[in-house]
């Protein structure tokens, strides 16, 4: 396979959510097809693998890849709609590996790169209902500064986007010489705090554009009544801010008690956990991967059970 997308930790994923080989299994987040091409691998002549994207490029490529076998089903959609292709109690594993792919970051025709000349798109597919600068043009200033604020925990947020709403009305071009413009104008940042301040901002814009914590929440939460007893959820993610959304999500599910905290005995009669810990923290690429694919270096993968 070319280096469309290089999958991480996939030896890990495979050993830890694979447990029955003529089971169903569903990668909620194909990309390249890197951990597809695994699962697969690993399946016997019962096994089945739905796949998810919500990018067009990624589907049609994995359409080719796998065009053969006639194991597995693909679908073009975000994975908050995974309810519609897989039945609940259905599946022994799925696998989300969230954020964006290197495919995406690499094409600058995609939007997502912080380099000179890139366009303000940053739609991973289709559903997204705007491009960057088409939000960041009608946006408010109170809005901007929420996202940069909540998708990104940056500093400063309220006059990052003012300088931000400032640099589109002067713009003679909607690209992203208005962002690097707006985090050198507001944090006067050295070499090489600047590139990690841009992608920041540019990871903040990303999310909201295509609703990625909402993605997160809705798609756990649709993987959770999909899963079978004893099925596995394995989940990689690749910044403070999605993983925080991950243990919050999955928080909900590992309680047995959904009563306020201020109520001084429980009252909705308890047996309401769903998912236990498979590991008890998040496991991380190793040196040897992180040197062989830099961008495994920011990588945790958390995995769980349903109960």
């Amino acid at each position: 396979m070319s280096p469309y997308h290089r999958s991480v930790l996939e030896q890990e994923v495979m050993e830890l959510m694979i447990q029955d080989r003529d089971s169903a299994y569903l990668d909620a987040t194909l990309g390249g097809g890197g951990h597809a091409c695994s699962i697969l691998n690993r399946l016997g002549s019962g096994g089945s693998l739905i796949g998810l994207d919500r990018d067009p490029e990624a589907i049609a490529r994995c359409r080719s890849i796998f065009s053969e076998d006639s194991r597995i089903q693909l679908h073009l959609a975000p994975f908050s709609r995974l309810g519609e292709f897989c039945a609940p109690d259905s599946l022994a594993g799925a696998l989300f590996d969230l954020g964006v792919s290197s495919h995406q970051l690499d094409d600058r025709s995609r939007g997502f790169s912080f380099e000179p000349g890139t366009p303000l798109d940053m739609r991973m597919g289709p559903d997204a209902e705007a491009t960057a600068f088409e939000w960041l043009r009608d946006a408010s200033e109170e809005e901007l500064a929420a996202c940069f604020r909540g998708n990104a925990d940056l500093e400063k947020p309220r006059f990052l986007a003012r300088r931000v709403k400032e640099l589109l009305q002067e713009a003679s071009q909607p690209d992203s010489e208005i962002l690097r413009r707006a985090v050198d104008d507001v944090y006067h940042p050295q070499s090489p705090e600047r590139n990690r301040l841009l992608a920041r901002v540019f990871q903040a814009v990303r999310m909201r554009i295509n609703r990625e914590m909402a993605e997160i929440r809705e798609g756990l939460s649709a993987a959770v009544m999909a899963l079978a007893r004893g099925g596995r959820l394995c989940v990689l993610s690749y910044h403070s801010v999605e993983d925080r959304e991950v243990k919050e999500t999955f928080r909900d599910f590992e309680r047995d008690c959904h009563c306020p905290p201020a109520l001084p005995v429980c009252i909705c009669g308890g047996g309401h956990r769903k998912l236990r810990k498979v590991i008890r923290k998040p496991l991380t690429a190793s040196g040897k991967e992180v040197a062989e694919n830099t961008r495994a270096r920011s990588a945790k993968l958390r995995v769980m059970e349903k109960v």
